[in-house]
């Protein structure tokens, strides 16, 4: 559970560090991107080279499904930030990990018991109960079905990419990298890692040099945090893929949801109720 506790901190702090940043500061989102993505592949090759010397490096094109997806994904959020207001944004969105389900279902042959459906429902409830606020309730007359489609899009992307990721790293023909099990899994991970983020750079890069930049104010020691937090997120959800299981990484993402909530300190009726169902949920999938 030591990667399930790790993302939960990691996604947490990056939250509140990030809300902080962007009610406080203005800054290059495509190159802090890219940055973050630079930083994956330093950490993951110096994680590499301190296990094993030898070189395994053979190119895996699978990899460039999950860049595509993310390319996707990118270009629905820019649409959908458009035509959805962002508070209903957030409720709606939280479909997507019926979508992990199914697609868990289809691609990695994952079996589920009726408790382990009912503990992913009563997540899925907890979570869209924690993102119901005034506004949004308001505002769905304001939401087009091309608006609706656009977000059932970009869950199905963004859901088939994780799971796409597990599918990928959890392969099990590799050589032998150490006789220690342990950085035999977690060398191959890293290895995957690297391949994934090397596939993403040229997409970062062309968004950096396409998009318009507003005033950069933010200072440098809270975009280096950025960027570090970022990094170490990303290392941590992608090893919830490999230890655990997309499903698993959902969970810990309405955790993180219920964490942000608490410290947000406002506890209407749909706050609580939420809290509650996604802890019940999470504890019936431990």
């Amino acid at each position: 559970m030591v990667a399930v506790l790790l993302s939960i901190i990691a996604s947490t702090a990056l939250n509140m560090v990030g809300g902080f940043v962007a009610a406080n500061y203005t800054y290059n989102i495509s190159f802090t991107l890219l940055l973050v993505e630079s930083l994956k592949l330093l950490l993951c090759s110096i994680g590499m080279r301190s296990i094993s010397n030898n070189t395994h490096f053979q190119i895996r094109w699978e990899f460039i499904v999950n860049a595509l997806l993310y390319s996707i994904v990118n270009v629905l959020t820019h649409h959908i930030n458009r035509v959805v207001p962002s508070a209903l944004y957030s409720v709606l969105i939280q479909h997507r990990i019926l979508w992990v389900v199914v697609f868990s279902l289809i691609f990695l042959n994952q079996q589920y018991s009726n408790m382990q459906y009912m503990s992913l429902l009563l997540v899925l409830s907890g979570c869209i109960l924690l993102k119901m606020t005034d506004t949004s309730t308001t505002s769905t007359t304001s939401v087009t079905n091309d608006g609706l489609r656009l977000i059932v899009l970009q869950g199905i992307c963004s859901s088939l990419s994780s799971v796409w990721i597990e599918k990928t790293m959890k392969r099990e023909e590799r050589p032998a990298i150490s006789e220690d099990a342990k950085k035999q899994q977690l060398y191959w991970y890293l290895y995957d890692s690297f391949q994934m983020y090397m596939f993403g750079i040229p997409i970062y890069i062309v968004s950096n040099y396409t998009t318009e930049v507003t005033t950069v104010n933010i200072p440098l020691h809270w975009s280096c945090l950025m960027v570090v937090l970022h990094a170490i997120n990303g290392l941590f959800i992608g090893a919830m893929f490999v230890y655990y299981s997309s499903v698993m990484q959902s969970v810990a993402a309405a955790v993180v949801i219920v964490l942000l909530a608490i410290e947000h300190g406002v506890y209407t009726w749909n706050i609580v109720v939420g809290i509650v169902l996604v802890l019940m949920g999470a504890a019936g999938l431990s």
